[in-house]
C-alpha cells in the first residue's frame, strides 16, 4: 500500500477543486492510500475579503512571516511515499497558512527525504513562489520531484478585474455580465486526471526522474513570457515595500494603515501600467533575447533551484 499525504490550505475551494481532480486516479487506486490535511489557522483568513484586509497581509506574505495553526491531524512519524502541496500564490509568495506549515517541526520530520509534487491553483503567476517552495524543501532535505499548475487562461488585464472581483465578493460568475469567469476553467479541470496519472505511474515504481518530462509534454505546467517578465519587476520591488510597511509596525498597528492604504492603490495602478508595457516587451524581446527567454522559461518548468 502506497501512502501519500496531500497539504493544502483553500479559502475558495478552488485550490480543491484542482486537487480532488487532479488525484481522481489515486482516490480509483485500491493500493494507494490518500490523508487530506486541510492547513487551519488559528485566526482564520476571511473570505471574501474586504480589500484592505487583503492588502493588510502583503508585507506578512513577502516577508514570510508565519501564523498559528491549529494542531496537525496527519502523523509526522509515518512514513508516507509521496507529499503533495497544494498551494495558492499570494503576492509572488507563498500563501501565509502554507509558508507557516512548511515551518513547522511537523513539516521538516514529515517530508524529510520524500519526493514532493506541488500543485498551485492561481491567477497566473507562481514562478516566484514556487522558487521560495523549492528553498523551502532544499532546507528540510525534501526532493521535488513535480510540479502542476492551475492558472486562469484570461488575459492579464482581464484576469486582475475577475480576480479582485473574486476576493471581494466570493463571486466566480461573469462579473458585470461582461468578463469571463474567473479562476481554473472546466476543461483545466478536465485534463486534470492525466497528470494525477503520471504522477501515480511514477508513485508505484518509485522512479521520478522523468516524471517532470512527462507533465510538462501533457500541457501541467503554463508559463507566459510577458507575466515570467512583470513577476521580475514585482519581486524585485515587492520586498522594498513591504520593508517600509513594517518600518510601522506589525499586522493590525494603526501606524502602518497610511502605507498599507497606499500600497492598495499603488498596486492595481502599477499593474495596469506595467501589464501592456511589458507585453510589448515580451513580444519584441525574441528578436533581441530569445536564448535568454527560452532559458528563464526551460528554467521554471523544472524542479532544481540555480546553483
Amino acid at each position: 500500500m502506497k501512502k501519500v499525504l496531500v497539504i493544502y490550505y483553500t479559502q475558495s475551494g478552488q485550490l480543491n477543486e484542482a486537487v480532488r481532480a487532479t488525484l481522481a486516479p489515486f482516490e480509483n487506486s485500491a493500493d494507494v492510500s490518500i490523508h487530506y490535511e486541510n492547513i487551519k489557522p488559528v485566526i482564520p483568513f476571511p473570505f471574501p475579503w474586504r480589500y484592505m484586509e487583503f492588502c493588510e497581509v502583503f508585507p506578512e506574505t513577502v516577508t514570510g512571516v508565519t501564523c498559528e495553526l491549529h494542531p496537525f491531524s496527519f502523523n509526522a512519524d509515518e512514513n508516507y511515499d509521496l507529499i503533495i502541496i497544494a498551494y495558492q500564490s499570494w503576492f509572488l509568495s507563498i500563501s501565509i497558512p502554507i509558508n507557516s506549515f512548511l515551518k513547522t517541526e511537523e513539516a521538516k520530520k514529515v517530508m524529510k527525504n520524500k519526493p514532493v509534487v506541488t500543485i498551485i491553483a492561481c491567477r497566473s503567476m507562481w514562478l516566484k513562489s514556487q522558487e521560495k517552495i523549492k528553498i523551502h524543501l532544499k532546507e528540510i532535505k525534501a526532493n521535488l520531484v513535480g510540479n502542476i499548475t492551475f492558472v486562469d487562461r484570461a488575459p492579464n488585464l482581464i484576469s486582475i478585474v475577475t480576480v479582485l472581483a473574486f476576493v471581494l465578493s466570493g463571486e466566480r460568475g461573469k462579473f458585470l455580465g461582461i468578463f469571463p469567469k474567473y479562476g481554473v476553467s472546466e476543461e483545466d479541470l478536465k485534463e486534470a486526471p492525466k497528470y494525477g496519472e503520471i504522477v501515480l505511474k511514477h508513485l508505484k515504481t518509485g522512479a521520478y526522474s522523468d516524471q517532470q518530462k512527462e507533465l510538462l509534454d501533457a500541457g501541467a505546467v503554463h508559463i507566459k513570457s510577458n507575466l515570467m517578465l512583470l513577476e521580475g519587476r514585482g519581486s524585485a520591488m515587492f520586498p522594498i515595500y513591504a520593508g517600509f510597511i513594517l518600518k510601522k509596525g506589525n499586522s493590525g498597528d494603526s501606524n502602518r494603515r497610511g502605507r498599507v492604504r497606499s500600497f492598495g492603490i499603488l498596486l492595481p495602478i502599477g499593474m495596469l501600467i506595467l501589464s501592456p508595457i511589458i507585453t510589448i516587451v515580451s513580444r519584441m524581446a525574441p528578436l533581441f533575447a530569445s536564448k535568454k527567454i527560452k532559458s528563464e522559461m526551460e528554467y521554471y518548468s523544472q524542479n532544481s533551484l540555480r546553483e
